[in-house]
């Protein structure tokens, strides 16, 4: 294709050098008067047509396309989602493409989707891809929800369920960092026609999407767009080759149903949309189903004003079933403290069903937390305990359902959102085991292995993937025991047997091997708790007996054997299954409850009650917590 370059002010069109970019299109600067401003970030369209064909242009200025890029596939009506690093798209045969946004060239296979399918939609946020609804083959099946973890390939695994059937629906979704709203094209698959029933989805939660309220006009193939807060809808098909220029608009936040915004330039349906934090722009389309109609006009909006569409510039040709993807959405960016210097990472877990999800906080300022990625298979059960280094977080996956142990070990670096990194195995499949580790040595003890109650402990060396090594025995077997370390002694905690609680404390010196020793006692019998350590002092908090759940805090000086001493207690009710993550001076404390959203906090080095740090992002039961400044690193 023939490219003609603008500048980014949209007043200048050098058709003398075609195929050539301005100095400040190269750059990506966004209007005349920006440049040279090193903070401007390219606000990059990317537009895949009904061909292998992907063009570009900038949101924030005006001017025409140019070809960019090219798709592995020339599969028309496909989910469109990325980040600022990624675009994809997905749909027709069960291919997922990736192209890096910076580079373009051609894109690469990423996985597959779970079922092959046309007329999906896209939803995403900076970690998570989500493909909504389309024609899953034979019998017809519009209610598929699947996920990928966009830094890391690989094939999609199963969300959960539209509410209603989702034909047709490509270009109709968005979302916001934590929440995705799409179009549904109805109970039974649009076959009827389009309808205006919207649905939402928790992008951080898997699980079946729920009632958002209605379009101002039922339709299918259209477009959206959006900004932090509010999508806009745009276009689409509103009955039998009949398309509208309608858009309207909702507030992601809140359920309800959608208001009017204006109209689009032309009226069309088969378009695409794109958006930067300020702009949203709708690309190509067609008055109809009929080729005689496609348009090649690229049109936007103020995302956060109402008001009808201008006309931006055009395509290359004229073209429909165009689906874009943006690497400014601001939706898709990674947060402005990510990431922190002490990281805490929550892992595994329920929230409300079995997850592979990895959240992450900022343990040193209130509130800061968000999605980090997922595990290499959805768990409930993991492991209770910090273990990794300063760059590079282990889990220990536990049971894949109620029954089911596994012996795999997973690795995370700390510094790149993604999906986790198979380390090697374990002696058994075991689960609810408990770890603790120094900065280059990690330990695991205790849990159980079919029925069978385990007193093993083993290491592994964190910087070195393969399988574990017999480190020795605990005092006793037992499951649901936690632990914490400074640089040089593990201590064992508490556990269960059947209906037998335990009390029991236990250390060993991380770097050499043998069997555990007695430190003392804890000062009741609860399993199922959590526990963080600095450098000198070990905290222990929450836990369960029987029904019984406890909201006691209490701690020992790691270097000396006694029994432990009244610290104080967790904010909220007596709760279990307690996971924490700390750094030298903070320990953050997740329990398990019916609304498992909120996180507890002390200092360490002093006694007291807990206080509020935040809430994560999500509703969760978290199976395994490690951070990057644990006090057996510091």
């Amino acid at each position: 294709m023939t490219a003609t370059p603008t500048d980014p002010s949209g007043s200048f069109n050098n058709s003398s050098a075609s195929g050539m970019w301005t100095l400040q299109e190269a750059l990506g600067f966004h209007r005349a008067g920006d440049w040279p401003d090193p903070t401007n970030v390219p606000a990059y369209a990317f537009v895949k047509t009904a061909s292998f064909d992907i063009e570009r242009f900038i949101i924030n200025t005006t001017g025409n396309a140019v070809d960019f890029a090219h798709a592995t596939t020339d599969e028309k009506s496909v989910a469109g989602f990325g980040n600022n690093i990624y675009a994809f798209w997905a749909g027709g045969d069960n291919t997922i493409d990736r192209l890096t946004n910076a580079s373009g060239g051609t894109a690469t296979d990423f996985g597959d989707m779970t079922q092959a399918g046309s007329g999906p939609c896209g939803i995403s946020n900076n970690v998570r891809g989500i493909i909504v609804g389309g024609d899953r083959g034979s019998p017809d099946n519009f209610t598929v929800i699947e996920y990928v973890t966009m830094a890391t390939t690989g094939n999609a695994t199963d969300f959960g369920d539209t509410n209603v059937a989702a034909q047709y629906v490509y270009g109709l979704g968005k979302g916001s960092t934590t929440r995705g709203v799409f179009g549904a094209a109805g109970t039974d698959g649009g076959a009827s026609g389009p309808t205006n029933a919207m649905s939402y989805i928790t992008i951080a939660s898997a699980g079946d999407s729920e009632d958002f309220g209605d379009l101002t006009t039922a339709r299918i193939r259209g477009a959206a767009g959006n900004n932090s807060t509010r999508i806009v809808f745009s276009g689409g098909q509103v009955g039998n080759e009949v398309a509208t220029n309608v858009m309207d608009y909702i507030t992601i936040a809140s359920t309800g149903n959608a208001t009017d915004f204006g109209d689009t330039t032309e009226t069309r349906m088969n378009l695409g949309g794109a958006s930067s934090d300020t702009r949203t722009v709708f690309t190509g389309g067609a008055g109809t189903s009929s080729s005689g109609s496609r348009k090649k006009t690229i049109d936007y909006i103020t995302t956060a004003t109402t008001g009808n569409a201008i006309d931006f510039g055009d395509l290359t040709a004229n073209m429909e079933y165009t689906t874009a993807n943006s690497s400014a959405n601001p939706s898709q960016q990674n947060e402005t403290f990510f990431p922190p210097a002490a990281i805490g990472l929550f892992s595994g877990g329920v929230s409300p069903g079995r997850e592979s999800i990895i959240l992450y906080v900022n343990i040193t300022t209130d509130g800061e937390s968000g999605l980090f990625g997922d595990l290499l298979a959805k768990t409930n059960r993991v492991n209770n305990g910090s273990c990794g280094s300063s760059t590079r977080g282990i889990v220990k996956a536990g049971g894949t359902d109620d029954s089911g142990n596994v012996d795999s070990i997973e690795f995370i670096g700390f510094s790149t959102k993604g999906k986790s990194t198979d380390f090697g195995n374990l002696a058994a499949a075991i689960k609810t085991v408990a770890s603790l580790s120094t900065a280059t040595r990690g330990v695991f003890a205790g849990g159980i292995v079919g029925s069978t109650n385990q007193n093993v402990i083993q290491y592994i060396t964190i910087a070195n993937t393969g399988n574990s090594t017999d480190f020795g025995d605990l005092t006793q077997a037992r499951i649901n025991l936690t632990a914490a370390s400074n640089a040089t002694r593990g201590v064992f905690a508490n556990g269960a047997v059947s209906d037998t609680f335990y009390n029991v404390l236990e250390y060993i010196t991380v770097a050499s091997t043998g069997n555990a020793t007695d430190f003392g006692d804890t000062s009741n019998t609860f399993s199922q708790r959590g526990s963080v350590a600095s450098a000198t002092r070990m905290v222990i908090g929450g836990g369960q007996q029987g029904e019984n759940n406890a909201n006691t805090l209490e701690y020992i000086t790691i270097a000396s054997t006694g029994n432990a001493t009244d610290f104080g207690d967790i904010t909220s009710t007596a709760r279990h299954h307690t996971i924490a993550v700390n750094n030298s001076t903070l320990g953050l404390f997740n329990n398990y409850s019916s609304s498992s959203i909120n996180i507890d906090k002390i200092t360490i080095a002093s006694t007291g009650n807990a206080t509020d740090w935040g809430d994560l992002i999500v509703q969760k039961s978290t199976a395994s917590g490690t951070s990057n400044s644990h006090g057996g690193i510091a």
